[in-house]
């Protein structure tokens, strides 16, 4: 087979369903491949930081996932890259990486695994003899470490010739909800950060002591307490309703995976709730929340949102606005910068102006739970107190 062909049906042999991808030299010819095979083309996402966010989402839940894209498209995600190796997988997670050494088809030529290894994203070459079996091999890693891995090929060996030998995978782990694992905040880091070191050393991890889930709101920092309390009447109505997934957002609304709440599954970077909501939609799970702030949804939801909507996802999102960035000491968020980014999306935006009225958010949860399309919720916190 083709080098191309060889790694897409390596892909498929492996079970990976979930499979993003951004155009780029080398990472073009193995798409195409996909979509010959699967008989469709597949999405092609726009920026690698959601694309990878959203591989991401899929494998915490787990389903097996991949992201095709360049080197410097894999820089682009660097954000989510970093927290993915403090909160870890479930299903493997692979990124495919073809560098084009000469910098023929890019803007500069940049190395691959020198960043990889700067990050701390486990990695390594492979080469068109081997790369049939060191994809079967890296999924493998993948599951046994619970971590993302990248696999990285020169760029001009896509086109080179190997032959196919079958093989198949094993069933990938299956997901249980482990906040002290997957929510990434301040309540559980050190903890998290320890894992990966044990991790990346090949030291036992599994048996490391987890630390309390603590009672919030009295466990959460003074910083963040009166936030917290702020927020315990939309909680405390939310929990009725929550859904098979919740992701949500590193701040205020991560507190909320706690005791008594227990709201919130997966939380990696500011801004990451929808692609990590995403994720576990295209690897089949239903009724999928996505709870952010407003300014972290200006800050790298709108990249998310567009795609949710062009892949027609039955989403859940929920803004809490209240006009401030409280998670990092409050800023001012731009006036009209919230109503700008959610401009596309009239039709799907629901309001609910007083936040105390519990009957209007039951009845808001109540139609959004029901519908089989993206929905919008945004609470307005900026007149309350």
């Amino acid at each position: 087979m083709v080098i191309s062909d060889l790694i897409a049906q390596a892909l498929i042999d492996a079970n990976v369903n979930v499979i993003n991808y951004v155009p780029g030299y080398g990472g073009t010819a193995i798409y195409k491949a996909l979509a010959q095979k699967r008989g469709n083309a597949g999405f092609i996402s726009f920026h690698e930081e959601v694309a990878y966010t959203i591989a991401h989402g899929a494998s915490l839940v787990g389903t097996r996932s991949a992201l095709l894209c360049k080197t410097h498209g894999i820089m682009k995600a660097a954000n989510s890259l970093s927290d993915s190796l403090q909160c870890g997988t479930t299903a493997g997670m692979v990124v495919i990486i073809p560098e084009d050494k000469g910098g023929t088809h890019s803007d500069t030529i940049i190395e691959t695994k020198p960043f990889l290894d700067g990050i701390g994203m486990p990695n390594f070459w492979s080469s068109p003899e081997k790369i049939y079996d060191d994809i079967h091999r890296v999924y493998e890693l993948s599951e046994k470490y619970r971590l993302p891995w990248g696999i990285i090929i020169d760029a001009d060996d896509i086109n080179h010739n190997n032959p196919y030998i079958p093989r198949y995978a094993k069933p990938s782990p299956p997901y249980s909800r482990d906040v002290v694992q997957h929510v990434l905040c301040p309540l559980f880091n050190p903890y998290q950060r320890i894992v990966y070191d044990a991790k990346m050393k090949d030291k036992s991890w599994q048996s490391l002591p987890k630390p309390q889930i603590p009672t919030i709101p009295e466990g959460t920092s003074e910083n963040w307490k009166k936030a917290v309390k702020r927020y315990e009447p939309f909680f405390s109505i939310y929990k009725k309703f929550r859904g098979d997934i919740v992701t949500g957002e590193t701040g205020i609304s991560s507190q909320f995976c706690a005791n008594p709440w227990h709201c919130i599954d997966i939380v990696t970077y500011m801004g990451g709730s929808i692609p990590l909501a995403m994720g576990a939609s295209l690897a089949g799970r239903k009724n999928v929340w996505a709870i952010t702030g407003d300014f972290s949804f200006i800050s790298a939801g709108p990249l998310a949102l567009i795609e949710a909507r062009l892949r027609d996802l039955p989403l859940n999102v929920v803004i809490l606005d209240n006009g401030k960035a409280v998670t990092t000491g409050g800023q001012e968020v731009a006036s009209g910068a919230l109503d700008l980014c959610l401009a596309p999306y009239r039709e799907q935006v629901i309001g609910i102006v007083n936040p105390h009225d519990s009957s209007q958010l039951e009845q808001a949860f109540e139609t959004m739970t029901n519908s089989n399309t993206l929905k919008i919720l945004v609470v307005n916190y900026r007149d309350t107190d």
